[in-house]
C-alpha cells in the first residue's frame, strides 16, 4: 500500500436530501481546512433533490448509491475512495469555522494514539450542543430516555452529557456531526460498524476505538456550529425507528459479555414505549405545522 497523504484531509460527506444545507457547508470548507489540502468524497444515498450535484459542482468525487445503504456503510465507502491520512466525517447541517479542521489535525498530531477527535459544538444561536458524552449506564440511559425531552436539566441527562471540558480531554464519545480520524486508527477497527444503519454509529465507533487502544478526544478550543434537528427533516418516522433500533443494538454491544446484557428485554420494552411516544409527538407536530 502506498504511503498516505499526511497533508490532505479527506472529507467523507454522506448526503440524503441535503440540498438545503449543502451550500453554506461547502462554502465553509476551504477556510476550515487551510493550509491543508482538501479531498472531498460525496456518497449520496438516493437523494432526489440534487444533493449529489452540489458536491460535484464543488469539485468533489461523488459515489451515487442505487439504494440507501445507511450512514455507516456510506462513510466506509467514502473513506475507501480517498488516500488522505486524515478522514473527516461531517454532516451537511454543520458550519465549519475558519481553521477549525486544520486545528483538529494539529491536536491529533501531538499524540499518535489519538484515533478520533472532535470539536466543541454550538447550535446556530451560539448555545452549547453537548459533545464529549459518556457511555450511559442502564439507570442513566433509562432516566435520560424518560425525562430528557421534558426535563432537560435532570441529573441523568447531565450525567449522560458529561461535564464541559476546558482543555483537550479524553471522552467516551463525540458527536457524529463532526469527527476527524487518523487513517491508521480507522483502518485498525475496520471502519464503521455497518449494522448501524443510522444513529449510534459514532458511539459504536468510539467504543471500538477505546477497545482497540486508541484515544477518543475532544478539543474545546475548536468550535463549529450545528443546525440541531436538521437531519430529521426528511423521513422523520423512519429515523425514529432507526434511532431506537440502534439504541438497543448499542446497549447489547456495550454490555457484551456482561450480566447487564440480561436486561436487554427490559431496555427493548422501554425503547418501544419511547419510540411510540416519539412517533405520536412527531405526527402531532406535523399536523399543527400544516
Amino acid at each position: 500500500m502506498s504511503r498516505r497523504d499526511e497533508k490532505t484531509v479527506g472529507l467523507v460527506l454522506v448526503t440524503y436530501q441535503s440540498a438545503e444545507d449543502l451550500p453554506p457547508f461547502l462554502a465553509s470548507l476551504p477556510a476550515a481546512v487551510d493550509p491543508l489540502t482538501l479531498d472531498v468524497v460525496g456518497v449520496d444515498n438516493t437523494s432526489t433533490d440534487g444533493s449529489a450535484s452540489f458536491v460535484e459542482h464543488f469539485g468533489g468525487t461523488v459515489i451515487r448509491n442505487r439504494q440507501n445503504v445507511g450512514l455507516a456503510a456510506a462513510i466506509n465507502q467514502g473513506a475507501a475512495a480517498t488516500d488522505a491520512e486524515w478522514i473527516l466525517v461531517a454532516n451537511p447541517d454543520t458550519n465549519l469555522a475558519p481553521g477549525s479542521i486544520a486545528a483538529l489535525v494539529e491536536t491529533a498530531r501531538t499524540d499518535e494514539t489519538i484515533g478520533m477527535i472532535g470539536p466543541r459544538i454550538a447550535r446556530l444561536d451560539g448555545s452549547p450542543y453537548p459533545s464529549g458524552r459518556r457511555f450511559p449506564s442502564l439507570a442513566v440511559g433509562i432516566a435520560h430516555a424518560l425525562f430528557g425531552g421534558v426535563w432537560p436539566g435532570n441529573p441523568a441527562t447531565r450525567a449522560y452529557f458529561g461535564n464541559p471540558v476546558t482543555t483537550v480531554s479524553d471522552v467516551d464519545w463525540i458527536s457524529g456531526c463532526c469527527m476527524l480520524f487518523r487513517r491508521s486508527a480507522f483502518d485498525a477497527v475496520g471502519g464503521f460498524d455497518t449494522r448501524y444503519f443510522l444513529y449510534f454509529e459514532e458511539t459504536k465507533m468510539a467504543l471500538d476505538m477505546h477497545r482497540a487502544g486508541w484515544r477518543v478526544v475532544l478539543d474545546p478550543a475548536v468550535e463549529i456550529r450545528h443546525r440541531e434537528g436538521g437531519s430529521m427533516r426528511s423521513a422523520p418516522f423512519r429515523k425514529i425507528r432507526s434511532h431506537h433500533r440502534s439504541a438497543l443494538r448499542f446497549y447489547c454491544d456495550y454490555h457484551q459479555g456482561s450480566p447487564w446484557l440480561l436486561f436487554a428485554p427490559l431496555v427493548a420494552a422501554g425503547l418501544v414505549v419511547r419510540g411510540a411516544a416519539s412517533v405520536l409527538r412527531t405526527a402531532i407536530t406535523q399536523r399543527l405545522n400544516r
